[in-house]
């Protein structure tokens, strides 16, 4: 065998492979996509946390408005299709799923 033979064999090979490859990981990955779609947004509400956030010497009449504000955005998030979990039930997730306080203090 001389050395064209070896190195189109090489070529033919790692070209094979790299087709086969691609033919399988885009078939893969339109399967996650698929699955991606049908999987509601997840958004973990820390009541505790927001609870903290409510402003120091409040009387009870504004705190229940931030409370009903609160639920309203939890009602919101739910009618828009979001899972929501409650952040005592989550033992770890990201820092990004959580609802930011900033949205029930506005």
């Amino acid at each position: 065998m001389n050395f064209k033979s070896i190195l189109f064999a090489a070529l033919l090979g790692a070209a094979g492979g790299f087709g086969g490859s691609y033919y399988f990981m885009v078939k893969e990955t339109s399967a996650l996509h698929d699955r991606l779609a049908l999987t509601p947004p997840v958004v973990v509400v820390d009541f505790t946390k927001i609870a903290s956030s409510y402003p120091s010497g409040a009387d009870e009449a504004e705190i229940e408005q931030l409370m009903i504000k609160t639920n309203n955005a939890i009602f919101k998030l739910k009618e828009a299709g979001y899972l929501i979990i409650d952040g005592a039930a989550t033992l770890g997730a990201p820092e990004d799923v959580y609802l930011p306080s900033e949205i029930i203090l506005e």
